[in-house]
């Protein structure tokens, strides 16, 4: 009688929980008309209906099983907007011709999400038992008199697979136990064999997938040597957690015994949690599990999460977000760029709220706009990475990208409408390649914004008073921006002709000291054993065009060395378009590089 008081309180104490929380959640409720999110709701529980059934039925899963969990939380805070009864489990329908009701229930796991939720749970619980929450199949064991009759896929929690016959060839499920009880149900998670498996590198690496795989399978398969069992509740078994272990380990369940950790000071949890995280384990985990002794009888179990168990799962490796905006960035040479705007998450150590995913063709092929819910990782060097478009919502917005003709490597080299980023680019490569410190692209943003600059010279004649009058920019900031102009002046040819942008320079930078000299080789197709004929086009075209041109005369004009008047910059003294790859000097129409 006390056991049961005391498991309704927690059951009171739990619901209290809930309850508190869903009230917060209501003040974040999506900013659409009741109709968009009614229908935007009814969307999603579809696609987590099929990706259920999919997963019950067959054991294959197209999302993660922590991807699934964060559009279920998502799911039920919709259905709590709309005043609506949360769904956390769906009805799953078992094939009727290889159907067998479990005599015990599976019960669900409630998922905290942090040590605050860990904490508050464990309040007046205590002790607890801990152990690591296996990522594999979840099955019911039935033995009669100590030989199992009966092997059962989760299915829906009620009933599920009949996988008897293949039990014969999972050599850690004893077929006979002695000095069994004469009805034994136990519960627990089929897993595949993993040496030094360590989860916080690896994942899951589709361990779970694998063994839904061959136990679905009509024949049978030697890999089924490679599944485990691990048995994490026994129904009505003796209370005392302690003995409970040593009595599964008597009977050919050894694993619960070593992995199962006495809890009495909430700071173990984290610890714990961690270890199974990064260290060597013979399994896959995808988190852990924290129990109390004291349980229901087994005919009082249901399908659904229960409230004598907890599960925490590890840090997450993919975090869903929403997306909020697509954007476009146009680059120094023209490219552009997508670069999603998300609601802002935690990765890592890192808070992010916008990923880059490249170019317009991709982001066409994915498919992805705002409303659809995407997955972001941790690439090398800790860059954010679109991983996947989990959800997609059904309201689609019409967005149309730049005119890809319009930007290209001699484009919006002045500014002009529609040019202000790829002009802004082109600012920002010149100052970083003439090693301008302290001169930032916000910096070259308010000089174009107030029209102080419209070419990539125009910088050259301002003055310490014209910058000094830039909103937000002071008298100090001004002349350490002047001094930067200056020096920057001074700077070897090399560095402006790649800080303009002139093609392949990284070739040419010892053959070429002046602008002049590189028209003259360019005309007198001397270039042909550093540069292919492309490149060479490339190059002749760029240099041979009118605003490059009028870029280095006023460099000229400012004294700038390499484009100085002492060896005469103007048009081609050989008075040709240079390089026109379609005619050859001596006009016989054939490409020089044949006649060598």
């Amino acid at each position: 009688m006390l056991n049961l008081l005391i498991l309704i309180l927690f059951i009171v104490f739990s619901t209290s929980i809930v309850a508190a929380e869903t009230l917060n959640t209501e003040k974040d409720c999506p900013a659409w008309p009741q109709d968009k999110l009614q229908h935007e709701t009814k969307s999603l529980m579809q696609q987590m209906a099929q990706w259920d059934q999919l997963y019950r039925q067959k054991g294959s899963s197209e999302v993660d099983d922590e991807v699934y969990d964060q559009l279920m939380a998502e799911l039920i805070h919709w259905q709590l907007c709309l005043k609506q009864a949360p769904h956390s489990d769906f009805p799953v329908e078992v094939f009727p011709d290889n159907k067998r009701v479990h005599p015990v229930a599976h019960t669900g796991l409630s998922k905290l999400k942090d040590e605050r939720e860990i904490n508050r749970w464990l309040r007046g619980r205590l002790p607890v038992w801990l152990q690591p929450k296996i990522d594999g199949v979840a099955v019911t064991l039935v033995y009669q008199n100590g030989k199992l009759v009966s092997l059962i896929s989760r299915g829906n929690g009620s009933a599920g697979v009949d996988w008897t016959e293949k039990s014969r060839h999972l050599p850690d499920i004893p077929q006979n136990i002695e000095n069994a009880p004469p009805d034994l149900v136990l519960q627990g998670e089929l897993f595949l064999h993993k040496e030094g498996h360590r989860q916080q590198l690896f994942g899951s690496d589709g361990a779970r997938n694998r063994v839904a795989g061959l136990m679905m399978r009509k024949e049978h398969s030697p890999e089924l040597k490679q599944v485990g069992v691990f048995i994490w509740s026994w129904p009505d078994g003796p209370v005392d957690m302690e003995s409970k272990l040593q009595k599964l380990a008597s009977m050919g369940f050894p694993l619960a015994l070593r992995y199962s950790h006495k809890i009495e000071q909430p700071e173990q949890v984290q610890k714990l949690r961690m270890h199974y995280f990064e260290q060597p384990m013979p399994f896959a985990t995808d988190g852990i599990v924290l129990k109390q002794e004291i349980e229901p009888k087994g005919s009082q179990w249901q399908p659904g999460s229960n409230s004598w168990a907890v599960a925490w799962k590890h840090p997450l490796r993919h975090q869903v977000t929403q997306v909020r905006e697509v954007s476009f960035t146009i680059g120094r040479t023209g490219k552009i760029s997508v670069v999603l705007g998300l609601d802002k998450v935690k990765l890592d150590d890192r808070q992010v709220s916008r990923v880059n995913i490249g170019s317009v063709r991709r982001w066409q092929q994915l498919d992805v706009l705002p409303g659809d819910r995407v997955t972001l990782t941790l690439a090398g060097h800790g860059i954010p990475k679109l991983a996947q478009v989990v959800w997609r919502i059904k309201e689609r917005q019409d967005i149309q990208p730049p005119d890809k003709q319009r930007y290209h490597g001699l484009s919006c080299l002045t500014l002009t409408a529609g040019c202000e980023q790829q002009f802004n680019a082109r600012l920002k490569w010149l100052g970083e390649h003439l090693h301008m410190t302290g001169v930032s692209s916000g910096s070259w943003a308010m000089l174009t914004e107030q029209k102080l600059v419209t070419d990539l010279t125009g910088w050259l004649t301002l003055s310490v008073q014209d910058i000094a009058a830039l909103p937000g920019i002071g008298d100090k900031r001004a002349q350490a921006i002047y001094s930067q102009f200056s020096k920057a002046k001074n700077q070897p040819f090399s560095y402006w002709m790649k800080g303009i942008g002139v093609p392949y320079m990284d070739k040419l930078s010892g053959d070429v000291d002046h602008w002049r000299q590189l028209e003259q080789k360019l005309a007198g197709a001397q270039l042909e054993q550093q540069l292919t004929s492309g490149q060479l086009k490339k190059l002749s075209d760029f240099v041979n065009d009118t605003q490059i041109k009028a870029i280095a005369e006023k460099l000229s004009v400012a004294g700038i060395k390499g484009f100085d008047r002492e060896n005469g910059v103007g048009p081609n003294p050989v008075g040709i378009y240079p390089m026109d790859f379609k005619m050859h000097r001596d006009g016989k129409g054939a490409n020089p590089r044949e006649h060598r």
